[in-house]
């Protein structure tokens, strides 16, 4: 709490002294506090219910000292009493007990940007010093966060380049973007003096079909690389495929979704897929060789009974297993005056995770109270029931 008064302290200094520095300050962030009602033991849906906490706060600050200079501060909080699974502890699951879990707000980024030349006649380049984000290269040159210096907006004729330099992590790294002949260009390089990761990339279209090419090399000297086509072989249908390779293949920097590399997935082997949209239907269809893996989509909207309803498909199958079969549907409330704001949802799954008897089910409701605060009520078919109440903010 100590830290939270401090640092909303030192942002309302920096508010009022404003006008003093003749700096401009832009203020935004996010307030919210939850509270989710739900069995403690999964095996007893129907008893020793409780409250669980889950409260969150974010502050971004920018103050442009000036025309050139920006100081930006990013601030989150973590909350104290979760274990490393990052569940609340026994004894803090309660808001109104004698250890109820807290938050602790952190400076989680401050870093200096500035808009200018290097040299009196040079081109305008911005330039970070502090906390840098670099995302130049999806495949070796993505660095969620860390301390170092970073230059954008270099123009070089046709060629828009970049280049950063991370003293935490000791690498130093470059990147550019071209358009010659039609061509789209572009290529990274990353090294810590010892190592050095490497990608490129290059698309176009020729006679209706657009191409791209994509490779990379790791500081093991493993390759990657990814050859993709996408057509449309007639009205309101496309068509594409794409072959890879990434055996072995594991950069130090590469971007990441829930864990896992975007740009390439150690496989080798073809992809092809299909799309369309028919009778306002829009279905997709795929086919990954080496995963061995099926997928279909459709999904569509509808009026039906005064209600608009969205429905949704999801088929998934590889070799061997059950097909699994996701449905859901939701719709909006709109026909009672006072509930305006009332969605009601309901889906299935038939064999999950491909294991063939295995399913489940669900129903639920959210709400969203013209003062802003938000409610809703879930039971599924294996975890039982679940309600919350919440409010969030942005500012």
């Amino acid at each position: 709490m100590k830290k939270t008064i401090i640092a909303l302290i030192a942002v309302l200094a920096l508010v009022v002294a404003a006008p003093a520095m003749a700096a401009e300050i832009n203020l935004g962030g996010s307030l919210e506090t939850r509270f989710n009602f739900g069995p403690k033991q999964a095996d007893e849906p129907w008893t020793n219910w409780g409250i669980e906490a889950d409260n969150g706060l974010s502050m971004k600050l920018d103050v442009n000292a000036g025309e050139k200079i920006r100081v930006g501060l990013e601030f989150g909080t973590t909350e104290v009493g979760l274990d490393e699974d990052g569940e609340l502890e026994e004894g803090h699951h309660d808001p109104t007990g004698d250890e109820p879990a807290e938050l602790d707000i952190t400076l989680q980024k401050a870093y200096l940007e500035t808009t200018g030349a290097f040299w009196h006649g040079g081109p305008e380049l911005v330039t970070t010093i502090g906390d840098i984000k670099v995302d130049f290269n999806d495949y070796v040159a993505n660095l969620s966060d860390g301390n170092g210096v970073k230059v954008e907006g270099i123009e070089i004729g046709p060629v828009n380049a970049r280049a950063f330099y991370a003293w935490d992590e000791g690498q130093v790294g470059a990147a550019a973007d071209a358009n010659y002949a039609g061509i789209d260009l572009g290529a990274a390089i990353v090294t810590n003096g010892e190592d050095l990761e490497a990608a490129g990339s290059a698309g176009t279209e020729i006679s209706g079909v657009k191409v791209t090419a994509e490779g990379a090399v790791d500081k093991d000297q493993n390759l990657a690389y990814k050859l993709t086509g996408e057509t449309e072989v007639m009205p309101n249908v496309t068509l594409t495929g794409s072959y890879r390779d990434s055996e072995n293949f594991a950069s130090q920097y590469p971007k990441k979704d829930d864990g896992d590399p975007v740009a390439y997935d150690n496989h080798k082997g073809f992809n092809v897929g299909v799309a369309t949209t028919q009778y306002g239907i829009a279905m997709e269809a795929s086919y990954d060789q080496p995963t061995e893996k099926v997928a279909f989509s459709a999904e569509k909207e509808m009026e039906l009974a005064g209600m608009n309803i969205k429905g949704e498909y999801d088929a998934t199958y590889k070799k061997d297993q059950a097909i699994e079969h996701q449905i859901a549907v939701s719709t909006p409330m709109n026909l009672v005056p006072q509930l305006q704001g009332l969605e009601l949802s309901a889906g299935a799954t038939i064999n999950k995770d491909n294991i063939d008897g295995d399913n489940s089910w669900n129903v639920g409701a959210e709400y969203e109270a013209p003062n802003g605060i938000n409610i809703g009520a879930e039971y599924h078919s294996v975890d039982g029931p679940s309600a919350y109440a919440g409010l969030k903010v942005e500012f």
